[in-house]
């Protein structure tokens, strides 16, 4: 991935280390010792956002703090992004929740995610930096609360799969294309983007899960 730059520690083993995306905002560094090498955990300053409805969680600054646009948060954003994408379509997030604990090692998630160990140990590193993931002294990756809230299946706050099909599969690829559209003033209608009923299909699934996490909020509102 272009996320991460690859270094030789002075022992002679290589070392994930996070590019220009968590490079350029306030870090939280703590050295973390594993059976096998030393691991930084790397992460964002501790500011939330939610999202009233869905329980939408980040852990980015504010768009509106600040007088000024912060150009590096908005450019580098989809390195993020695609992270959060990729631990959902691998079940990374719900493999963790199943395990002893609630806990798992970059091995044992390599087994049940069927990815080889380099590349993954790569996309959990990222995902530690963005706060989704917590790494433990033993070298055991645990979910932060609002991905064990909201990115397990298993959870009745559930709206990973809103994530996965509709703005990961679908709105991302296409916002791709949003240069040629302004120049042509072209765009797909609903129309034809649902001619294919595989599209259709997928959009109809996000959409359902993302409105069932709204609807619980709005009957408990309601019941209050």
């Amino acid at each position: 991935m272009a996320f991460f730059a690859r270094a030789r520690a002075s022992t002679g083993s290589v070392r994930p280390v996070l590019s220009p995306l968590v490079t350029r905002v306030p870090l939280v560094k703590q050295s973390l010792a594993t059976s096998s090498h030393s691991l930084r955990e790397l992460s964002p300053a501790p500011t939330l956002l939610a999202h009233r409805g869905r329980g939408f969680a980040t852990a980015r600054q504010s768009w509106e703090a600040g007088d000024d646009v912060d150009l590096d948060s908005v450019a580098y954003g989809y390195m993020a992004s695609q992270s959060l994408f990729c631990a959902l379509e691998l079940g990374v997030f719900d493999h963790i929740a199943a395990s002893p604990g609630a806990a798992a090692s970059a091995e044992a998630l390599g087994k049940t995610c069927n990815i080889s160990s380099p590349r993954l140990q790569t996309l959990l590193t990222s995902l530690v930096a963005i706060k989704c993931l917590r790494l433990n002294a033993e070298g055991l990756y645990t979910l932060s609360p609002n991905t064990a809230k909201s990115m397990v299946t298993s959870s009745r706050h559930f709206y990973g799969d809103y994530l996965r099909y509709q703005i990961g599969r679908q709105f991302y690829h296409t916002m791709g294309k949003l240069p040629d559209v302004m120049k042509t003033g072209q765009a797909p209608s609903y129309a034809s983007w649902f001619s294919d009923p595989e599209t259709a299909k997928t959009y109809t699934q996000a959409q359902h899960n993302g409105s069932v996490a709204t609807a619980r909020y709005l009957v408990k509102k309601k019941l209050q």
